[in-house]
Order: C-alpha cells, then sequence, then structure tokens
C-alpha cells in the first residue's frame, strides 16, 4: 500500500513539475524564440529527477498521518 501511494504522489508531483516547465519553456520562446524547444527538452527530462524528492517527503507524511509506520527496507529476495 506504501508504494502505491508513493506512485500516486509521484506521479501527480511529475505532471505538477512539467506543467511548470512547460510554463517556463513558453515563457522563454516568446523571449528567444531560438531557445525554446532546448529548454522545453532540458525541463522535461529534469522534471523525473526534481518531482521525486517532494514526491517521497509528502507520501512518507501521508503514510504517517494514517498512523503507519513507514517501510524503509527493500523488499525482495532474502538476504
Amino acid at each position: 500500500m506504501q508504494a502505491l501511494t508513493l506512485m500516486v504522489v509521484y506521479i501527480l508531483s511529475l505532471i505538477s513539475t512539467q506543467f511548470v516547465g512547460f510554463l517556463i519553456s513558453r515563457l522563454i520562446d516568446y523571449q528567444w524564440p531560438t531557445l525554446g524547444l532546448m529548454t522545453f527538452l532540458i525541463l522535461f527530462l529534469a522534471a523525473f529527477g526534481i518531482a521525486w524528492v517532494p514526491a517521497v517527503r509528502i507520501a512518507e507524511w501521508i503514510i504517517r498521518s494514517r498512523g503507519f509506520e513507514v517501510e524503509t527496507k527493500q523488499s525482495g529476495r532474502a538476504a
């Protein structure tokens, strides 16, 4: 359930980050038309990394506010 919470929060933060990046690239495109596409591509790719940190913090806050303990161990094969 915690992984699902993190994925949903990440997708929502990614959408908002992508939208802000789009707006910034549009503003740059009005001023310098030759840099608009490059700015969009850089911000598009950077948004995947930028959106991760707030998504983790928001998901941890949501999980703790529901009264659960945040799982920090990796799941998978036994050590």
